[in-house]
């Protein structure tokens, strides 16, 4: 036998025992870098969690949900029994109409109006309301009274934009 052919099993059993070991060292790199990347993300989580609840702590006194603002159909019926056939819309046209409600002063010759688009029935007593004459601006607030289709108005605030 040739020391050639003597030397060629041990040399592929060398060979597969090299080729086990390098699969076996990347298998277990693939396993570390996993393990880390779970850590890492682990931590991630935790920080957001803390993040979350500390949101959550100044947060808990706030208002959640919006205030309803506007007619209910309740109201909406009660106001068309008083005599109010669209109750938004005769409410608005009503107000526009009414521009003597506007306490305060024109600047440079202009002439006080209610902006309609910017104005808004709260509910069936109150209307938040936006006027201008083009160089000042300010809101209102108003209570109303509805009897047999006719609105009576009372200015409760009035201010204008600083």
């Amino acid at each position: 036998m040739s020391e050639k052919s003597r030397f060629l099993p041990h040399a592929e059993r060398l060979m597969w025992f090299g080729f086990m070991l390098f699969l076996l060292i990347t298998a277990m790199i693939y396993i570390h870098r996993g393990m880390g990347l779970e850590r890492d993300l682990q931590q991630a989580h935790q920080e957001t969690l803390a993040l979350q609840m500390r949101l959550n702590a100044l947060t808990a006194g706030q208002v959640e949900q919006p205030a309803a603002v506007g007619l209910t159909e309740a109201q909406t019926r009660r106001l068309r029994r008083q005599g109010l056939n669209q109750p938004r819309e005769d409410l608005l046209n009503d107000l526009i109409q009414r521009p003597e409600l506007i306490d305060h002063e024109p600047v440079l010759g202009g002439t006080l109006f209610f902006i309609p688009d910017e104005s808004h029935i709260l509910n069936d007593q109150w209307v938040l309301a936006t006027f201008e004459d083009g160089h000042v601006r300010g809101q209102m607030l108003l209570e109303y009274q509805v009897a047999f289709g006719t609105i009576d108005w009372r200015v409760l605030v009035s201010d204008l934009e600083r």
